[in-house]
C-alpha cells in the first residue's frame, strides 16, 4: 500500500516536472518566435533584400557553336528534313513509277512539318516583339555602339528632376525601349539608357554628355524634315519602325542614338513657347506596339505640366 502511494506521488511529481519543462519549452519557443518576427519586421522595414542584392543565375542549354544562333536550330532541322524527304522521294521513284497514296500522304505531312520548323525563328521573333519590358532586359554592352548613361541637367528644379527620373524609369521598365532623350527648346536636359558611345564622356561629368547631345541634335535637326514637323506641331509623333526608315529619315547621322538602334519614336511635348521633344528608341525593329506608343504620348503630356 505504501509503495503504491509512493509510486503515485513519484508519478505526479514526474508529470509536474514534465508540465513545467513543457511550459518552459513553449515559453522559449514563443520568445524565439517573437524575436524572429521582430527581426523580420526590422529587416522588412529597412528595405529587405532589394533587387540589386539578388543574384539569380539562369541556366540554358546551348550548342556553343561560334557564329551560330541557337534560335536557328529549328531551321537547320527543317533543312535536314527537307533533304531527307527529297532523297526518299527520288529513291522511291527508282523502285516504282509513282509513289503510292500512303507515301504521298507521308510526304505531304513531312513537308508541312518542314515549313513549320523553318518558320519557328520568325514566329519567335514576332512574339518577342509583342512582349513588353524588353528594354529592361537589354544592356548597353549588347547593343552595337552603345554606352550606358543617366544624365540630368543640374539646373533643373528638384521636382522636374524627379518627374524626369520616374518617367524615364517607367518607360525603360515597361516598354520595349533601350534608351531615351528629352529636349527642352533644343537643349538636352535628360538622357537615360543606351546612348551613342561617342557622346557619353563619363559617368561623373554628366553635363558634358548633355552638351554633346545638344550639339549633335543641332547639327542633325535641320537635315531631318520629319523631325522639324514634330517640333513645329504639324505632327505630334514620328514613328520610324525599322533601320531602313531611320536611314531614310536621316537619323543614322545622329550620334546620340547608338548604331544598334533599329527603331525610333519622337514625341512632341507642349511646353508653352518652347517645344519639348521626347525621343525613345529600341535595339529591335517594330518593338513599340500601338499601346506603348500611346503611352509615350501620355508620358509626354504628363511632362508638359512640369514646365
Amino acid at each position: 500500500m505504501r509503495s503504491s502511494i509512493l509510486s503515485a506521488n513519484n508519478s505526479a511529481a514526474i508529470r509536474s516536472v514534465q508540465v513545467k519543462f513543457s511550459c518552459h519549452n513553449r515559453g522559449v519557443r514563443g520568445s524565439i518566435a517573437r524575436e524572429s518576427r521582430r527581426n523580420l519586421a526590422i529587416f522588412a522595414k529597412q528595405g529587405g533584400l532589394g533587387d540589386e542584392d539578388m543574384d539569380v543565375a539562369v541556366f540554358r542549354f546551348t550548342l556553343g557553336i561560334p557564329g551560330f544562333e541557337d534560335r536557328l536550330i529549328p531551321r537547320v532541322v527543317a533543312g535536314i528534313g527537307a533533304a531527307l524527304l527529297a532523297v526518299n522521294h527520288i529513291l522511291s521513284i527508282g523502285v516504282q513509277f509513282a509513289p503510292d497514296i500512303a507515301q504521298a500522304r507521308a510526304e505531304v505531312l513531312c513537308g508541312i512539318l518542314v515549313l513549320v520548323l523553318g518558320s519557328v525563328p520568325d514566329i519567335e521573333e514576332r512574339l518577342r516583339e509583342a512582349q513588353p519590358g524588353r528594354g529592361r532586359q537589354s544592356t548597353a554592352s549588347s547593343i552595337t555602339g552603345a554606352k550606358n548613361a543617366f544624365a540630368l541637367d543640374k539646373k533643373l528644379p528638384d521636382k522636374v528632376k524627379q518627374e524626369l527620373a520616374w518617367s524615364s524609369f517607367a518607360l525603360l521598365k515597361n516598354t520595349n525601349s533601350c534608351g531615351m532623350l528629352f529636349f527642352q527648346g533644343g537643349k538636352a536636359i535628360m538622357a537615360r539608357g543606351a546612348m551613342g558611345e561617342s557622346v557619353v564622356t563619363s559617368t561623373s561629368d554628366t553635363q558634358a554628355s548633355l552638351d554633346n547631345i545638344t550639339k549633335d541634335m543641332d547639327n542633325v535637326s535641320t537635315q531631318i524634315p520629319e523631325l522639324n514637323a514634330v517640333l513645329s506641331g504639324q505632327s505630334g509623333q514620328l514613328w520610324l519602325q525599322d533601320r531602313q526608315a531611320l536611314e531614310r529619315a536621316g537619323f543614322s547621322s545622329l550620334l546620340s542614338v547608338p548604331q544598334g538602334a533599329q527603331c525610333l519614336l519622337a514625341q512632341r511635348v507642349a511646353m508653352g513657347s518652347e517645344a519639348g521633344l521626347l525621343v525613345v528608341f529600341s535595339e529591335r525593329p517594330r518593338s513599340l506596339s500601338d499601346r506603348e506608343r500611346s503611352w509615350v504620348g501620355s508620358i509626354g503630356q504628363k511632362l508638359s505640366s512640369c514646365f
